[in-house]
This record gives C-alpha cells, structure tokens and sequence, in this order.
C-alpha cells in the first residue's frame, strides 16, 4: 500500500487501519480530531474531515436548536452520525491528535475522556465506531478499552 492506492486498499484489520493513518496523517502537530468513514466495501471513505478546536469537557451541556440540550460529546455523534449516513459509509474512525507521547494518563486525560464519551455515545446512537486512534509525536497507536476505562 502506498499513498497512490490508499484509497483503493481494503482496510481488513486494525493493523491494515493504523498503517493507512500512519501514512495519511504521519504525526502530530496540533490538538485537532480527524473523522474518517470506511465504506462497504471496508476502503477509506470520504470525506476526511480535521476538526481543531473541539471542547474540553465531552459532558459539558450545550444548547442547539435541532436536538435542545445535551453534552459536546453526544451533539459530535449525532453529527457524525448524520454525515455518515449522508455519504453512505458505514463506519467511523476517530482519531485524536494531540502532541506530545503516545500515553493516556490519568483520568483527567482528555483524549480519555473524549474516547470514553464517544465510545458511549455511538453505542448508545447505533454509530459503528470502527474505531479510535491517537496521534502523537511518533506516529499513530489505536486505543483500547483500558485506555479509556
């Protein structure tokens, strides 16, 4: 696989997912959430969308004409939710980019908070999280269960 054939690979694994994000987004040099879809046929789909800028409390309430009252966390999946049915993929890949290493540490870690919030939030919307990823100085690790819990 090579940058030429990404978007015709099909992304069988968790391994095959972290390489394609490894050679698309290298490493990090912002705090920012990328959203990515796989499509039916397990290939990268479109759109590939950065999002700088996102809050720092996933559970912090918002007000928003459409859905009234509710967290940061549950208003994205909503959104995400929207855009993939939009664009007729089946399934999201989150990855959060922040510098610095490639550790989740402590429970006030925001890429813990917001990977735990948004793990909820599609299960309980019926979003199929493919999965969740960080990107740090080095390159791009996938998160687990642990990190997060």
């Amino acid at each position: 696989m090579n940058s030429e054939t990404l978007r015709d690979h099909v992304l069988a694994d968790d391994d095959d997912l972290r390489d394609a994000l490894e050679m698309l987004l290298r490493r990090a040099n912002q705090r920012q959430l990328w959203l990515l879809f796989i499509d039916g046929r397990g290939r990268l789909g479109e759109p590939l969308m950065p999002m700088a800028d996102y809050p720092s409390d996933p559970l912090e309430i918002v007000s928003v004409e459409d859905l009234g009252d509710l967290g940061h966390a549950q208003l994205l999946a909503h959104r995400i939710g929207m855009l993939r049915e939009l664009t007729g993929n089946d399934a999201v890949v989150l990855v959060w980019e922040r510098v610095g290493g490639d550790a989740v540490a402590g429970e006030e870690d925001g890429i813990r908070l917001w990977a735990r919030a948004m793990k909820r939030q599609a299960a309980a919307l019926g979003i199929p999280l493919r999965g969740q990823f960080l990107l740090h100085d080095r390159g791009v690790r996938q998160l687990h269960a642990d990190d997060w819990l």
